[in-house]
């Protein structure tokens, strides 16, 4: 008989090897862990996302100067409208994912969770998989709103890719005190 897991012959009868059960037994005392101890949000700041896509407006705004010096009103007033419907978009898109972003941290684990229309990430990782979290250098416009990223590392199965077996948020509230709260969380 083979496990009809990973293939491994088996020494006596059964379904599956002593290893796979291991993991079984480890995934379900995973699941059982319910105590919510930390909820990491993705902030939707309105203020972040105008210093963000100033740029954008900006252009937007040159445009509409130029078009209305050159008594092309109608031009004018298509840039407006324009502008109005791409920030529009761009803010609604923001908000959209920061609604879908967050980070569970419980006793043992904590669970990534990222939903967006079709794409949808739930990622657990254990503590003892962790290697490092830290906040990335934030950006103009997060030190200006108090926003920061956050980078939670872990060692998997993808050796080198510790990103890829972690996870990031963004725009996360008061950065400094969130990574003190995950760090006592992890190391307790």
């Amino acid at each position: 008989m083979r496990c009809r897991i990973c293939g491994a012959k088996l020494a006596k009868e059964g379904d599956i090897c002593s290893n796979c059960y291991k993991l079984y037994q480890e995934e379900e005392k995973l699941k059982d862990d319910v105590n919510e101890r930390l909820v990491v949000k993705r902030k939707y700041s309105i203020k972040y996302n105008l210093l963000r896509y100033m740029w954008v407006i900006l252009v937007l705004v040159l445009s509409i100067i130029v078009c209305i010096s050159s008594a092309q009103f109608l031009a004018s007033l298509g840039l407006v409208c324009l502008s109005f419907v791409i920030m529009g978009l761009l803010l609604f898109l923001d908000k959209r994912i920061a609604k879908g972003t967050k980070a569970v941290f419980y006793d043992t684990k904590v669970v990534y969770q990222f939903h967006f229309w079709v794409i949808n990430t739930d990622k657990t990782v254990k503590y003892e998989n962790i290697t490092e979290a830290l906040i990335y250098k934030p950006s103009f416009s997060q030190k200006r709103t108090n926003l920061g990223d956050l980078c939670v590392y872990a060692k998997g199965t993808l050796p080198g890719a510790t990103l890829l077996n972690g996870f990031q948020i963004k725009n996360v509230e008061d950065p400094e005190t969130v990574l003190e709260q995950i760090s006592e969380i992890i190391n307790s």
